[in-house]
Order: structure tokens, then C-alpha cells, then sequence
């Protein structure tokens, strides 16, 4: 005989009682419902900003930030620098990635990305023309700023929008 036999035979007719799964048990309802509602109401964390415009850039000494400040999406606790780059709200695992498409003038440096002063990695092979990606998982911490650095010397000019993404990966 089934759990649902057996607790329609105690005359229990209550949904949350009984299910037709011979191996599912009282309250195992109720824990889904509390489930579904916590999870699918999360919104993600996610931060996608671009340099907004074509430029143009040359590092002599010091490095310099891209100015990646223009939000194309934005959520909840992200902040935006007004150095360029994006400010995680909470700890955990997130996916970043940059791609640019970059006229390369004169080049010794290179980008490279970085979570506050932690180099992540550099973008990609640079050529003359061409395209620079970067993708990573990493563990970050709140308040972590997430940027892309130009290392000088270099001169390039960025022909289409670089866009940085961080987003924050579940647990």
C-alpha cells in the first residue's frame, strides 16, 4: 500500500500531507514551496559597463585604468567607478570577462585585469589589429573593484567599445 493510500484511509485530504510518490513525505510540500520562493526571488548580481566611445589611449609611465564607466546593465549593489570598472556588493565566485577590438599603434605594455591590486590575468595576445578577450573565474570579495589596466609604454586605439562583465556565479 502507498503514502497516499494510507493517508487517504486516515482521512487526511490535505495536498500538503500526502503525495501520489510512494517515497515523498509529510511537510516535503511545504520545504519545495519555501525553496522555489527563496531561490527564484534572488535577483543575480551582475555588472556590464563599456568605454562608451570610441578612444584613444597612450601609457607612458604609470599604469591607467580604461575608462569603462558607461552601465549597460547594472543591478541591484553593483557600483560603477568613476575610475572605470565595476565594485562587487558581496563575497562569493564570479565570471568576468573583457573583450575589446583595439588598433595597436606602439606596443611593449599590454591589459591586463585586475581585483584591486590581485592581477587576474592579461587580455589576450595583442596584435596590430585585432581582438583582446579575457575570462576567468575567480573568488572576490566585497568591495573588490574590478578593472582593466593599460601598462605602458603602449598607444592604441580602441575601435569598438570594450566591455567589461562581472557576474557573481551561484553557490
Amino acid at each position: 500500500m502507498s503514502y497516499y493510500d494510507k493517508k487517504v484511509i486516515k482521512g487526511s485530504h490535505k495536498k500538503e500531507d500526502y503525495c501520489k510518490d510512494d517515497y515523498c513525505k509529510k511537510g516535503h510540500h511545504k520545504e519545495e514551496d519555501y525553496c522555489k520562493e527563496e531561490c527564484c526571488n534572488e535577483e543575480p548580481i551582475v555588472g556590464v559597463v563599456t568605454s562608451g566611445s570610441l578612444l584613444t589611449l597612450a601609457v607612458t609611465g604609470n599604469p591607467i585604468p580604461l575608462p569603462l564607466t558607461q552601465p549597460i546593465l547594472v543591478t541591484d549593489g553593483v557600483r560603477v567607478s568613476p575610475t572605470g570598472g565595476i565594485i562587487v556588493p558581496e563575497d562569493g565566485e564570479y565570471l568576468i570577462t573583457f573583450s575589446v577590438e583595439i588598433l595597436i599603434v606602439s606596443l611593449t605594455g599590454g591589459l591586463s585585469v585586475y581585483a584591486d591590486s590581485q592581477f587576474l590575468g592579461s587580455v589576450g595576445n595583442l596584435s596590430a589589429i585585432g581582438l583582446g578577450n579575457f575570462a576567468k573565474i575567480v573568488r572576490l570579495k566585497k568591495g573588490d573593484l574590478v578593472q582593466v589596466v593599460a601598462n605602458g609604454p603602449i598607444t592604441l586605439g580602441v575601435l569598438n567599445e570594450g566591455s567589461l562583465t562581472v557576474a557573481k556565479l551561484e553557490d
